[in-house]
């Protein structure tokens, strides 16, 4: 196919990769000196100050980008003999950084399984420096858990092929969040390596998360992590500037292109990469720049210099051109190739007696130190099924796979760890910032989504059979042959009573009897439960038997709603289905009237335009105009929002809206909302700028909108067809709270934003920001506030306005624009996924609370929201476990539960816990029966120090923002 033009003839050159390296003069050919003068110059020398330039090779080793993963991996094949065959030939190349990550040698050996021996060797030796990372993540978008195992995975990999590197090298995600300093400290890791969100006076740093962990840093100087690459080596061994970016057929490196007409596309590959420039004479100046530039960035004489690109090899030639530097640098200069470790050994010595400066919390400043340096912090909206798709795979395994393998293996189950592995690889494989930022090519998100799939059918599996493996365990051996079980399964660590919605089946017995028309839900303790009916239908079921064949189970089935209460944490209670006369309807409303909803805590009023009024029934406060959807147009990319210079923003209170009442009870009651509306197709470049197109597209969004009795907030799930390209849609909840900060969760904590971008702010004369947030964001003004739950919106802006918005980001579409050349963008409109076609659904809720989000317990509603109670049906029989059991409960609820599952090196069980808090807390650790012995643990799961065990419990004390992971042996 025949790629369409460009839509637009202009860019925001504000957001392009910028010509970063305005200083650097581009030397032409015609007036390079003679090698006999190239020798014998030297650098012109400004001070007698000592220098010690690092020199650390390294590539920036992208999974997939550019390319799909299978060509990058090709490409990695190529990579990786050569730098074995260089390490190998030439012992005198010190070594070589695999960017923080052990992922892409896992992908060689995969394809190259007899070189692995190979690169133990030069692993062990030091020469080619693996991990701690797995993959490279981008910190805002994974969750806390998420980064613990990435690097737990990292580890073992780097573990297993000879040594690991406990280096925090960062250059991956844009901006660091606040817990990092921990996490690192957690696997004994005390530095930081980073470049973008940050923007220090010097190169030098500490970190200090809020727990008060801390990590001695650095920033790198004015080419961040490109400084030697591109000062000298592309200069002298290229023969080109950092600005020069186009191809000619005189370089003698011949590249080859497949040309026919199914390849428009097609790119070069060079053939012969051994062709080389090298331009000697250009070196004093080059390197009298380098030193002058970055000097202004360093506080002592050790300046760290990288020497490598996106997906650079190493190169022979390095060796050369450090000699030919050294020949000609003046005295005070002192030129080596090392590696980061030693860098950063070297500079804390010199720092010693010297104070830094500190950044606290998180690093996301978006302006610039130096050069290319941009946050790029829209990412967290690109390509937003990914967001959604991660979040459900997250939550699989970390929260049910595990746990309840855990629990099954705590009851003489099996703890099936190579399938939990193995879903954990598929997750972290999407975990690389380009990936789960959705900065690449359409076949990187086909991919991405495969992986996510692969993962949540097995962590799926696996929790089915770790609750099959406590529910065949449970005694009801008193229960009528002809009756059945529900059983309701609690994956959070404290009792939760709630009202949930089942699909009961009511199988026809072998005598005939028909006991469809009547039955009765009753607790362990023999009372009637109340349900509320939806529907009933006659279904067959399959029976799956490994020693026989399948069966058909007939019945009638009923789906239903009834309230459970006092499900014990991480634990379960059995329900009794039985065949009573007795049954009969329940009457009720949660409708009381027109377009109502209304329970112990909440009166919704649905407005006839669509937006929603909520009354919180205990302080009394009324929110009103909730939930309208807005729509602008979009001309940004993967990294940032842009909007037309001739914008028109389109919102559904203009459109008209259908509201249909599709179920009420004395339990639950949903309404559908159908929002109408009409946007524009997409964009037009007029003589004036950009505008959106005067065609008009439907874009029509239902909004089911559930309150059950007891909840405290009101679920929606939103869906629609996306046909309109270059919009962006989102939900927008006006609060009006007199307050100027937000809170929202992150990795392991809580963070504080402001909303009214001030002097004192680091967005201050920028674009208002849009947020990351993980489950929940919130905003209060001390008494009374609204927090949004959501199930992987990972975007929010709360708007400087009188009204105090607070809009979800929904899609974001755009024309998928890429720069893998230096200052030029790459626009791809064939690749249709940027602009989100098709079928989008989403799931949020509004909880208006009194108090901040701390007081209101929002972090219990968010588990709530994402965690709803698992049941399970099953006939009876006898057990050696009671009909309700709580296996580890967790008190007080402040404390929040990471993840549970078997110790990676011992038979033993992990529990990890976090305060987001800003208190401490002494908190307790309730078990199902007394353990052998119990230990606190780093997150690298090496024990630290044993606890203390009283009966059946564990007391803890836990900081404020501490991170808490106890090893129980059983």
């Amino acid at each position: 196919m025949v790629p369409s033009p460009p839509l637009f003839a202009t860019e925001n050159l504000a957001h392009n990769r910028l010509s970063y390296l305005k200083g650097i003069s581009t030397v032409g050919r015609k007036k390079t000196a003679s090698k006999k003068t190239a020798t014998k110059k030297t650098v012109r020398k400004k001070s007698a100050d000592k220098k010690v330039i690092h020199i650390i090779s390294n590539t920036h080793w992208d999974r997939e980008w550019a390319y799909p993963f299978q060509e990058t991996r090709l490409l990695l094949v190529e990579f990786m003999d050569n730098l074995l065959t260089l390490l190998e030939e030439r012992p005198d190349y010190h070594s070589f950084l695999m960017d923080s990550q052990t992922l892409c040698v896992e992908d060689y050996l995969d394809l190259v399984p007899e070189d692995r021996e190979r690169i133990e060797k030069q692993v062990k030796a030091g020469r080619l420096i693996v991990g701690p990372w797995y993959s490279l993540p981008e910190e805002y978008l994974v969750n806390g858990e998420s980064l613990v195992r990435n690097l737990l995975v990292g580890h073992r990999v780097a573990g297993s092929l000879g040594k690991i590197s406990k280096l925090g090298y960062t250059p991956f995600s844009y901006g660091q969040t606040s817990q990092m300093p921990q996490i690192y400290n957690g696997f004994d890791i005390d530095t930081m390596i980073f470049y973008r969100g940050i923007n220090t006076k010097k190169a030098e740093f500490l970190m200090e998360g809020p727990d008060g962990s801390q990590l001695f840093g650095m920033r790198f100087g004015c080419l961040s992590r490109f400084s030697y690459y591109f000062y000298l080596y592309r200069n002298v061994v290229q023969g080109m500037t950092r600005d020069e970016w186009w191809y000619s057929w005189d370089k003698g490196a011949r590249p080859f292109r497949l040309c026919n007409e199914d390849n428009p596309l097609a790119h070069y590959y060079i053939m012969d990469p051994s062709k080389k420039m090298f331009r000697k004479s250009i070196i004093p100046k080059m390197l009298e720049k380098l030193v002058t530039d970055e000097s202004e960035h360093f506080s002592t004489e050790h300046i760290a210099c990288m020497n490598g690109f996106d997906s650079s090899e190493p190169d022979f030639k390095e060796l050369d051109l450090l000699e030919a530097c050294r020949a000609v640098a003046p005295k005070n200069v002192t030129l080596k190739q090392t590696d980061l470790k030693s860098y950063m050994d070297e500079l804390r010595k010199t720092m010693k007696g010297r104070k830094p400066e500190t950044i606290y919390g998180e690093s996301r400043d978006p302006g610039a130190t130096g050069k290319w340096t941009h946050l790029f912090g829209d990412v967290i909206s690109s390509r937003p099924r990914i967001k959604r798709h991660n979040h459900d795979a997250e939550t699989a395994v970390q929260r049910w796979a595990e746990p309840f393998a855990a629990l099954g293996m705590l009851v003489g189950g099996n703890y099936p760890k190579s399938a939990i592995d193995l879903a954990w690889k598929y997750i972290l494989q999407n975990h690389p910032h380009d990936t789960i930022c959705g900065a690449g090519v359409d076949q990187m998100q086909k991919d991405l989504h495969y992986r996510f799939d692969q993962s949540i059918m097995i962590s799926k599996g696996v929790a089915r059979r770790g609750l099959q493996e406590i529910a065949k365990r449970i005694d009801t051996s008193d229960i009528d042959c002809k009756d059945s079980i529900i059983t309701i399964f609690n994956p959070c660590p404290y009792e939760r009573n709630e009202v949930v919605t089942a699909y009961v089946d009511l199988p026809e017995l072998p005598d005939g009897h028909d006991p469809s028309q009547a039955f009765i839900i009753r607790d362990e303790k023999g009372n009637e439960v109340a349900r509320q009916e939806r529907t009933r239908y006659p279904f067959g079921t399959l029976v799956r038997n490994l020693q026989d064949i399948s069966l058909e189970q007939r019945a009638t089935r009923v789906l239903c709603t009834f309230p459970v209460k006092k499900i014990p944490g991480l634990g379960y209670k059995t329900y009794h289905i039985t065949f009573e006369e007795l049954d009969s309807p329940r009457i009720g409303s949660m409708a009381p009237e027109r377009n109502t909803m209304e329970n112990e805590h909440l009166l919704v009023t649905i407005n006839d335009n669509g937006t929603v009024d909520i009354l919180h029934k205990e302080t009394g406060a009324v929110f009103d105009t909730l939930h309208y959807l807005e729509d602008c147009g979009e001309t940004g990319h993967s990294w940032v929002h842009m909007s037309p210079e001739h914008d028109e923003v389109f919102t559904s209170m203009g459109f008209p809206v259908k509201i249909a009442l599709v179920e009420d009870g004395p339990l639950m009651v949903r309404y559908e909302v159908t929002y109408m509306m009409e946007v524009p197709a997409g964009l037009s470049q007029q003589p004036d700028g950009v505008h959106r197109s005067k065609d008009l597209v439907p874009m029509t969004v239902k909004s089911v909108m559930t309150l059950r009795q007891g909840q405290k907030f009101l679920h929606i799930k939103t869906s629609c067809n996306n046909i309109a390209e270059f919009h962006r849609l989102r939900a927008v909840f006006p609060t009006r709270l007199a307050t100027d900060k937000t809170s929202a969760e992150a990795a392991f904590d809580v963070i504080d934003r402001p909303i009214e971008v001030k002097p004192d702010t680091v967005y201050y004369g920028k674009p208002n920001p849009y947020y990351p947030n993980h489950r929940f964001m919130d905003i209060s003004d001390g008494e009374q506030g609204i927090a949004l739950l959501n199930n992987g919106i990972r975007e929010f802006e709360a708007v400087p306005s009188p009204e105090r918005e607070v809009a979800l980001t929904l899609l974001r579409a755009f024309e998928f624009k890429q720069s893998p050349v230096i200052d030029q963008w790459d626009i791809h409109p064939e690749m249709k996924l940027a602009q989100c076609p098709g079928e989008h659904d989403w799931s949020y809720a509004i909880y208006p609370h009194a108090g901040n989000w701390q007081e209101a317990g929002v972090y219990e509603q968010a588990e709530i929201f994402t965690l709803p109670l698992e049941l399970g049906q099953a006939g009876p029989g006898p057990g050696n476990l009671p009909k309700s059991m709580s296996f580890i409960r967790v008190e007080p609820k402040d404390l929040i539960m990471s993840t549970m599952k078997r110790c990676e090196e011992r038979d033993s069980l992990i529990l990890r816990l976090y305060n987001p808090t800003g208190k401490n807390i002494s908190g307790k650790v309730r078990l199902f029966e007394k353990p052998k012995e119990a230990w606190l643990t780093n997150l690298n799961e090496e024990r630290r120090e044993e606890l203390k065990v009283t009966g059946k419990s564990v007391n803890l004390s836990v900081a404020k923002k501490k991170i808490v992971t106890l090893e129980l042996v059983f």
